[in-house]
């Protein structure tokens, strides 16, 4: 009698325990799944939301090549995307007859891209236009001449992103910028005659690389 009494209440522990055991799989299965759709969430395929920071060199904008970096936040569709940033360069110093100026270019950067994207790799074809000042330092002269001037320039370029993970990657690109405002310098030789014009372009050709954050 007591064997018996001790095996129904065994039987009726485990059938108690069993549906907190059934209940914790589909708990379990349901965390899994609300942490893969908060993940997807994050990163929709079907949009592009990512900043780009990369290095800039660039030739025959000015008689000396220049230098400096570019952050862009992009954003849009996988096929259709638009950038907006802001690109800093410094131009080494060069002569205007007897003096000598430096100068630094900064602009506001607006792209509008197509792109093609397969798997992890994406290239873009991208058009726009910049637009700020340029400033500039003289030296080797009494009568320097302006200290800044307005800038605009129509861009044109390609780049190429690889993904590493889910939000990092590298991104490097060619492109061209043709000066529509910028300044003109002309200084005197030393016999006091006036030296030929110096201005930007008309077209400077450049390169960048960099990386890129997707969120």
């Amino acid at each position: 009698m007591r064997r018996s009494s001790c095996l129904a209440l065994a039987a009726l522990a485990c059938t108690l325990a069993a549906p907190a055991v059934a209940s914790a799989a589909p708990a379990e299965e349901a965390d899994t799944s609300e942490e893969e759709t908060s993940r997807r969430e994050r990163i929709n395929p079907n949009r592009v939301r990512s900043i780009e920071l990369q290095g800039v060199g660039m030739t025959q904008l000015l008689p000396r090549p220049s230098g400096g970096g570019e952050v862009a936040f992009s954003f849009g569709f996988p096929a259709f995307q638009a950038r907006v940033g802001m690109q800093v360069l410094g131009v080494a110093p060069f002569n205007v007859g007897e003096a000598k100026v430096s100068n630094t270019l900064g602009a506001a950067t607006l792209d509008l891209c197509a792109a093609k994207k397969v798997l992890r790799h994406q290239i873009r074809m991208c058009v726009g236009g910049q637009g700020g000042g340029m400033l500039h330092r003289w030296s080797n002269t009494d009568r320097p001449g302006r200290r800044a001037t307005p800038w605009g320039a129509g861009t044109l370029k390609g780049d190429y992103q690889l993904e590493l993970t889910d939000h990092f990657g590298i991104i490097g690109g060619v492109g061209v910028v043709m000066p529509l405002l910028g300044p003109t310098f002309r200084g005197r030789d030393a016999n006091g005659s006036p030296t030929p014009q110096v201005f930007p372009g008309p077209m400077a050709g450049f390169l960048s690389l960099g990386t890129t954050f997707r969120w």
